[in-house]
């Protein structure tokens, strides 16, 4: 979906149910910056075909807005390709997150014959770690020829998440620090990663962008934007008053999301 002249969201890629997960790229005169890879192989092609076909003459790099599995499961696809990644120096998953995820993925198979077969393995298949080439540790500025994005440090769901700013545009890739219809995942911070959290959105409303990309559900406009902003913030607000997460069991993705 082209959102603006240069930025496109690839929304609603697979994932565990209710869940799914958000992609996107922007296209500068050299280089084509895509944002998040998806949970798996699979994922990560499709959002490599898209990318590579608006500019086939483009260098494509990567950046990670985090260091769950579901935006990063597909590195490995566009490592394979010679893709530098960007992403949070502290983002380092292991073999060992992977084997975790898909056993459980099985285990959320209703079906008994289907969970026996193994068959979240096809959902796997190709799938392998690969984090970040070349780590962000402060806010900085990405020149992709003639358009620049601006990376910021917009941490709270995890130490690592970023946003990815795009100035000429008034786009934002907001990752999992804004969601559209879902509950924010409050399970992996405290008390302290929840009030960082609320000082990132503070960060994305001073930025004031027209249209925000986010970690999951549908691309987010206009007043919109501020609804999502209002209610991520009454969540956090309510988790720090009560002292805990708004969803505390996890069923099937804890894994996946949380590992």
């Amino acid at each position: 979906m082209k959102v603006s002249a240069h930025c496109y969201a690839i929304t609603g890629l697979a994932f565990v149910p209710p869940w799914s997960v958000n992609s996107g790229f922007v296209v500068g005169e050299q280089i084509t910056l895509v944002v998040d890879t998806g949970a798996n192989m699979l994922s990560a092609q499709t959002i490599h075909g898209y990318a590579s076909n608006i500019r086939p003459g483009n260098i494509l790099q990567v950046i990670n807005t985090e260091r769950h599995l579901d935006h990063v499961g597909g590195n490995s696809y566009f490592r394979e390709r010679e893709s530098d990644i960007y992403g949070h120096y502290k983002i380092a998953r292991k073999d060992e997150d992977l084997v975790g995820a898909i056993d459980e993925f099985n285990a959320c198979i209703t079906n008994s014959a289907r969970r026996e077969k193994q068959e979240a393995r096809v959902f796997y298949v190709g799938t392998r770690i690969a984090n970040p080439t070349i780590p962000i540790t402060t806010e900085t500025q990405l020149d992709l020829g003639g358009l620049e994005a601006h990376i910021l440090l917009t941490a709270g769901h995890t130490q690592t998440n970023i946003s990815i700013y795009i100035p000429d545009d008034n786009v934002l890739f907001a990752g999992d620090c804004l969601l559209n219809g879902y509950l924010p995942n409050l399970e992996e911070g405290m008390a302290e990663d929840w009030r960082i959290w609320l000082t990132s959105l503070d960060k994305i409303e001073a930025v004031a962008p027209a249209v925000v990309i986010p970690g999951h559900g549908n691309v987010l406009r206009g007043e919109q934007i501020t609804e999502e902003i209002r209610q991520t913030q009454e969540v956090l607000e309510t988790a720090l008053r009560i002292g805990r997460a708004p969803t505390p069991n996890y069923c099937c993705v804890g894994a996946l999301l949380v590992a």
